[in-house]
């Protein structure tokens, strides 16, 4: 088994441009980074991607794994690119009026491609280790009422999952070169407006600062409906610098534990499989609510607080929807579906199962059913960031999630059948032999 690591930073500007952010920037924080791991069983290389962005939207995705494959000859289905969510980060995915093509973009690829062509040269034999530790700062955020209707605040009996996973790669002198690690919770602690990593950001930064030989890759949990438990009552408070700070010191030295409790992996070859699964759409809105939901935008913007600069951007973006779904409707292409990409990979006796969009936690645990739940590591936001997949029973609940589809530009919720389609999806995956 042989493995390179390496970094870029991506603190913008690049190519003299700067990408969208959900905020107008008052400077950095922290410097965000493009982190890659190479890991070569002997056929053909795994190239793994984590960026330090809010996202990476479907056809952002093909345009930078059409740019590796095509200057490494790797097939795609062997690249996976994941973004950390941080919502204190570069936006490269189409939500409201944003989007991520750009020259920014353009340049952070030009970066990526360069730096994956030199750590292929610099691929060195390793032994890989594996372990598991615990953190504790998140919380389900989904609370139901006794009318079973759901807002955003502190639900300490819903779904969560404490656990950290810790993959750690050594050279033949025992020296930590790379360590991958994931943990299921949204990095919203902040919203700007420094550019900021947020806790992922920092939990990586810290853990190369103790180990100055090492690149640490975050992997996103399966984390929809799971964030940060800084609670005023029975609300969530926003998140301070020194709030991001100390979640990803305590993220670290999670992973500090996982890497000193851990056993030896025996991987003889890397499989890779990839599918796109078609999950349903429900009916679009009567023209009277879409009429609603824009005459509802030119109000509340009349109404807020313009300090907030998104939020213009977002009413603008509800309306801009509207028009869209109207002419879809007009045109008689109204989708009854929307695709999304499952991906399994296969490192010796670790199942990696990645989806491409904000899913419910409820379906990483699902997919830990299938096997050994020691094992099988889910992710979500990789291969794109799309909009949330509730479960069945959210769906009926209502809901942040359940509503933000417009904000992805998809023209309606999807149908309560998506829970079976998703499980099969990714039961079929996990059936997949070499």
């Amino acid at each position: 088994m042989k493995a390179a690591f390496g970094k870029v930073s991506i603190t913008p500007p690049i190519n003299n441009t700067f990408p969208d952010f959900f905020f107008q920037i008052e400077g950095v924080l922290d410097e965000i980074y493009a982190r890659v791991a190479i890991l070569d069983a002997g056929s053909s290389p795994v190239i793994i991607v984590t960026l330090d962005v809010l996202g990476v939207g479907v056809a952002e995705v093909i345009d930078l794994e059409t740019a590796l494959s095509n200057k490494v000859g790797i097939s795609p289905e062997r690249i996976w690119i994941a973004g950390s969510h941080s919502h204190s980060a570069p936006i490269l995915c189409p939500i409201d009026l944003y989007g991520g093509f750009s020259p920014y973009l353009a340049g952070l690829k030009a970066r990526l491609v360069s730096l994956i062509v030199g750590l292929i040269q610099e691929l060195q034999p390793i032994s890989v280790q594996f372990g598991r530790s615990t953190c504790d700062f998140n919380v389900n955020r989904r609370r139901i009422d006794e009318n079973g209707n759901c807002r955003m605040a502190p639900n300490p009996d819903g779904i969560v999952d404490k656990s950290v996973p810790v993959i750690s790669c050594r050279n033949e002198d025992n020296i930590l070169i790379g360590v991958l690690f994931s943990y299921c919770c949204h990095p919203t602690i902040l919203l700007g407006p420094k550019i900021s990593g947020d806790y992922p950001g920092w939990a990586q930064l810290i853990l190369e600062e103790k180990h100055d030989s090492a690149v640490a890759l975050f992997l996103p949990g399966v984390f929809g409906n799971v964030r940060p438990h800084l609670d005023a009552g029975d609300r969530f408070r926003p998140g301070t610098e020194a709030d991001a700070i100390s979640c990803g010191q305590e993220l670290a030295e999670a992973v500090q534990d996982g890497l000193q409790n851990c056993r030896n992996l025996s991987i003889d070859a890397i499989h890779t499989w990839r599918s796109k699964p078609q999950l349903p759409i429900d009916k679009p809105l009567s023209i009277d609510e879409l009429d609603h939901i824009a005459t509802q935008s030119i109000e509340s913007q009349r109404e807020d607080d313009t300090s907030r600069s998104w939020r213009g951007g977002f009413h603008i973006a509800q309306r801009q929807w509207v028009q869209q779904v109207r002419l879809e409707q007009a045109e008689n292409r109204v989708s009854n579906y929307r695709t999304y990409t499952f991906s399994r990979l296969q490192l010796g006796e670790l199942n990696w199962v990645g989806l491409s969009g904000e899913f419910f936690l409820e379906y990483g645990a699902y997919t830990q059913q299938l096997g050994d739940p020691d094992t099988i590591l889910a992710f979500g936001y990789t291969q794109g960031c799309q909009t949330y997949v509730p479960t069945a029973e959210a769906l009926m609940q209502g809901g942040y999630e359940v509503e933000a589809y417009k904000r992805w530009k998809q023209s309606a919720p999807f149908k309560p059948e998506v829970e079976e389609v998703v499980k099969k999806a990714i039961a079929d995956l996990m059936d997949c032999q070499p």
